[in-house]
């Protein structure tokens, strides 16, 4: 049968600092450091534990395969992916039963993992479906897309793809379903955006302030405990045990 290619974009080799310090982007390097200093996991240590808890969702599907994208085969079915989301374990075998000459794309219903922004009294902790509130079609890990020259581009990253996507819907399905979820944990872009959002007091247009230890630490209490109480429903509870991975991570990740 033929395989789905796993794909991860652009990742660092979190196990060798030196390499991350090196190829980090200047942007995120203030928050790097402050990182450094608040947590006794370090930055790519705690990156690293995130993309083993990923890579061992990818592991559990069957008919799938990691692929670089310089390795991909024309016409290959790829999903791409962070090196911190999962998918389903159906993933491959829901993509494969759908295969028709007309279909060279799929997208579905789009599911985010995050801890609210600040506590709240009911519920605090949840997860959030945004497969109707998102305003592009296709998110971080929620399509597949065959790797064809009119539609290789989505490969890019999701704002790409959804424009592919959009300019194409002859060729595309969505999928009523969650096969995927996109984890953003304490570490990610959105966070370290959402970080830098918080501590902007600049005039627009300006560069923002570095983000204070203030924010980043109102950041870890929203976030600590938070996978402690999250029960996923039924559509999504093939990622629970990544949730429990969540946690310990959490609960590991303590202040200096």
């Amino acid at each position: 049968m033929e395989p789905l290619h796993i794909c991860v974009r652009r990742t660092l080799p979190w196990d060798d600092e030196e390499a991350v310090a090196a190829a980090l982007d200047p942007a995120a390097r203030p928050m790097v450091e402050l990182w450094n200093a608040t947590f006794n996991l370090r930055y790519p240590a705690f990156r690293s534990r995130l993309t083993r808890i990923a890579r061992e969702s990818w592991s559990r599907i069957e008919d799938a395969k990691l692929t670089p994208r310089a390795e991909l085969p024309p016409g290959a079915l790829v999903a791409p992916v962070d090196d911190d989301d999962w998918f389903s374990p159906e993933i491959a075998s829901r993509l494969l039963a759908e295969r028709h000459p007309s279909r060279q794309g799929f997208h579905w219903n789009r599911y985010i993992v995050e801890a609210p922004r600040r506590r709240r009294r009911w519920p605090w902790a949840r997860s959030r479906r945004a497969a109707d509130t998102s305003r592009y079609t296709c998110g971080s890990n929620n399509y597949a897309v065959r790797n064809l020259p009119a539609l290789s581009a989505a490969l890019g990253g999701h704002v790409v793809a959804s424009r592919v996507f959009d300019a194409n819907p002859g060729l595309v399905r969505h999928l009523d379903a969650s096969l995927s979820i996109q984890s953003r944990s304490l570490a990610s872009q959105s966070a370290f955006e959402m970080s830098g959002r918080r501590a902007r007091k600049s005039t627009p247009g300006q560069p923002a302030p570095e983000p204070t230890r203030d924010v980043l630490l109102g950041m870890y209490r929203s976030h600590r405990g938070f996978y402690d109480h999250l029960r996923l429903p039924s559509e999504v509870a093939w990622a629970q045990p990544y949730v429990a991975a969540m946690a310990e991570l959490m609960h590991e990740l303590r202040l200096k």
